[in-house]
């Protein structure tokens, strides 16, 4: 079954993964949601390697969540290796992590996110972002419509 408009969850935290999860459903987000524990097996998906090569199974994400401290492949590393990939340069990825280093904050705005949020137990600063993620579709271009339908 072709799911369209996945969002990518790439976080290594059950708890933190459970904490999105119901946010988003809190917000009324629709959108299909997949949570891949580790940055190498974001890698594997993006790229469609091993059993994720089924587009229809594992199609590509309009968005990606992508934590920076994950086992196995930084989220750096994962941002580094999608900036190598001419076919994922209009994928919007938001880092969301619970560093408040400055410094790995700007060198993942470097490496491509489009934003970054600290996690915090109320997420309202992703909420705030998920208002205006249509924006951030619109202006990437991204084959896939974003759509979102978060409660006012």
């Amino acid at each position: 079954m072709k799911e369209d408009n996945v969002i990518l969850l790439v976080e290594d935290c059950s708890e933190d993964a459970s904490l999105v999860l119901r946010a988003f459903k809190k917000w009324g987000i629709t959108n299909p949601i997949r949570v891949i524990p580790d940055g190498e097996e974001a890698v594997d998906y993006l790229a469609g390697n091993g059993h994720y090569a089924d587009r229809e199974e594992y199609p590509l994400p309009c968005l990606a969540l992508l934590d920076l401290n994950l086992p196995q492949m930084s989220g750096f590393d994962v941002l580094e290796w999608r900036r190598s990939q001419a076919d994922l340069n209009n994928l919007p990825v938001v880092i969301l992590s619970g560093t408040k280093n400055r410094d790995d904050l700007d060198k993942a705005h470097r490496l491509g996110a489009v934003a970054c949020v600290v996690k915090s137990q109320d997420l309202s600063e992703l909420y705030d972002l998920i208002q205006h993620l249509n924006y951030v579709a619109l202006a990437f271009d991204h084959k896939s419509n974003m759509e979102w339908f978060p409660e006012t």
